[in-house]
């Protein structure tokens, strides 16, 4: 006992600095020492005892021992402080941040803890007993235990979300509640004397329940931490925020392209033709195709094959006429901020070419490659990590950390939507062997009005009651950033008879499906019990769809709220013009007689919808 005594002893001083004269600068900092110190070595020493099954041993002896110890220390302290003159070291500076760590209790952390710490006991037992049932006489060793744990989470604040400066910081909260918990129960079993309980159901359970957390943790760190670290652009603030340090760094030139001479001193196509396309005759034919390269001047060019922004960073801001980087969208992990990182070095007018996998382009890519049987299982497999993985909660990031953000596959619709919330107009596309090349144009700012909509459930501005803007709710049925690509939707893509747009490659399969079910149409609920629309009238349009509109039909349109049943379910129109008749007619009758206007449209659609099927799609 003596030499456990002696060994605990050295090393816990050791680890206070019990030895050196600054741990004494202050009696507060002399006393928290000698206290914390031996607080620790009874503790080590109690859960030796327990491990090593000293029970014989006399408590009177251990805990008398360990008081006498500390007893004695302070009465030298004292001693020392009063009687001894010394010359005191200059005080240590404190270094206090600028900016107050700010902690946050986070609720999902205290519940997933204590279902781990649960979990971790019942594995235990069952294996210790053969029941998941746990006996009444470990039920209250549990409730001692699940005391200690609440106890150590107040004081170590382990359920607190903070930045932490790397992965071993993080964890430090999480070891020093276990070793609290591991300890004092360890006390509590030597000094109580409670050795006929099984050390495997109580320590066991405990060196489960602290490896259980790591494991989480770690994944929760990822999800949450390193996520920040390097999280993309995806709010209208930060593009703002962007733009403003930009605006400070270097005024932004904004001279558009016609101003530039547009002789080239040295024409860039012939290097273009011979050395940066030269193993890609059709990407360099599909430029051809859609802009006069013979007006490119050499030093005016950029052309990349690369996946780092550091790469595109050292260019100068707004002296670019033309990007080419032949490396795909898909392995840039923040594509918003690569994206706007081309935007600030291409002047106005000035064009950027680059290429992505789509959805589309990879399963072409796996049945060409696998038999037909394998790709059946090999692409929905590739679809989940790959698609799906990339936007889940904590999956996303360890999808992240796993493949450092490279070979993600991403929609034709998300990546050009991408480039247009980023300030690009899109001016061409084209599938190229495995990839979708396009073609963009510098000619507007980043968005500064919408936000993307990335989540199951999206809210779409409408023209609402007397032109106010309205949110709508809706089920996503289309890709994400699919809202920014309107005016090149509508531009490319011919209207349905139901004034919707044919071919639309915005909508997801499974959208389809929800639209057809009308599934999709439901959350609409929320905004009829908020006030926003009622139950029958004009369907909410978007600004730029009702742009389309006629003036007069315009001013008559935001004289009534939008509905949750349009006309266009009574009166099957065709074409957009024949959807502007109808809306006319309706509005025209419901200025007259509002109430038996919307019975008889009511029942008109809903019999329309169940008898005969109509659909918006």
């Amino acid at each position: 006992f003596l030499m456990i005594m002696i060994g605990i002893w050295l090393i816990v001083s050791f680890f206070f600095n019990k030895f050196e004269k600054e741990s004494y600068d202050t009696y507060r900092s002399g006393f928290s020492v000698i206290l914390k110190s031996n607080v620790a070595i009874l503790f080590l020493l109690s859960s030796t005892l327990v491990l090593t099954g000293f029970y014989n041993l006399s408590r009177v002896q251990t805990f008398g021992t360990i008081a006498a110890l500390f007893s004695a220390e302070i009465v030298a302290f004292f001693i020392y402080e009063a009687k001894i003159k010394r010359t005191l070291p200059t005080p240590r500076a404190l270094f206090i941040d600028d900016k107050i760590q700010k902690y946050h209790f986070s609720f999902f952390l205290f519940v997933a803890d204590f279902i781990l710490l649960i979990s971790s006991f019942s594995a235990v037992h069952y294996y210790k007993q053969g029941l998941f049932l746990i006996r009444p006489e470990y039920s209250k060793v549990l409730f001692f235990i699940s005391c200690l744990w609440l106890l150590s989470g107040v004081l170590t604040r382990k359920f607190d979300v903070q930045k932490h400066k790397n992965f071993y910081h993080a964890l430090t909260p999480y070891l020093k509640s276990f070793v609290f918990v591991f300890s004092i129960t360890a006390v509590t079993v030597y000094a109580f004397y409670l050795f006929h309980f099984s050390r495997m159901q109580i320590f066991g359970s405990l060196v489960l329940w602290f490896a259980s957390e790591l494991v989480f943790y770690a994944l929760y760190y990822l999800d949450w931490t390193e996520l920040q670290k390097s999280e993309d652009v995806q709010t209208v603030e930060q593009v703002k925020k962007i733009i403003a340090n930009e605006t400070k760094e270097s005024p932004p030139l904004d001279f558009p392209i016609s101003q530039v001479d547009s002789t080239p001193k040295l024409p860039a196509i012939e290097k273009l033709e011979k050395v940066y396309l030269k193993e890609q005759p059709e990407l360099l034919a599909f430029l051809k195709e859609h802009l006069d390269l013979t007006k490119f001047d050499l030093h005016g060019i950029s052309v990349l094959n690369t996946h780092n922004s550091f790469n595109i960073e050292t260019l100068e801001n707004q002296t670019i006429e033309l990007i080419i980087n032949l490396h795909r969208v898909n392995d840039f992990r923040n594509i918003n901020k690569y994206f706007l990182t081309v935007h600030r070095k291409i002047f106005n007018g000035g064009y950027f070419v680059g290429s992505v996998e789509t959805i589309k382009t990879n399963r072409e890519k796996i049945f060409r490659k696998f038999p037909f049987f394998l790709a059946k299982i090999a692409y929905p497999l590739d679809f989940i990590f790959r698609r799906i993985f990339p936007k889940l909660p904590i999956f996303k990031n360890l999808y992240f950390f796993i493949t450092k953000g490279r070979n993600r596959v991403l929609s034709k619709a998300e990546t050009l939507g991408r480039l247009s919330f980023c300030g690009f107009k899109i001016v061409a596309t084209k599938e190229i062997g495995d990839l979708l090349y396009f073609i963009a144009k510098c000619d507007k700012n980043p968005s500064l009005v919408q936000n993307p909509s990335y989540g199951p459930i999206i809210k779409l501005k409408r023209i609402g009651y007397m032109g106010k803007p309205i949110y709508i709710r809706k089920l996503r049925t289309m890709h994400p950033y699919s809202e920014f690509l309107q005016d090149y939707v509508y531009k490319n893509n011919k209207l349905q008879e139901n004034g919707k747009f044919k071919n639309d490659f915005r909508v997801t399969q499974w959208g389809r499906i929800l639209r057809r079910l009308w599934i999709d149409e439901l959350p609409q609920l929320i905004n009829f019990f908020q006030g926003d629309l009622a139950l029958v009238g004009v369907r909410a349009l978007s600004e730029h769809y009702f742009s389309l509109y006629p003036d007069d039909l315009k001013e008559l349109r935001i004289k009534f709220k939008p509905g949750l049943l349009p006309p266009f379910y009574a009166d099957l129109p065709k074409n957009f013009e024949e959807i502007i008749a109808s809306e006319r007619k309706y509005l025209e009758q419901k200025m007259k007689q509002p109430f038996l206007t919307d019975v008889k449209y009511f029942v008109k659609g809903a019999f329309n919808i169940v008898f005969k099927k109509a659909r918006s799609l």
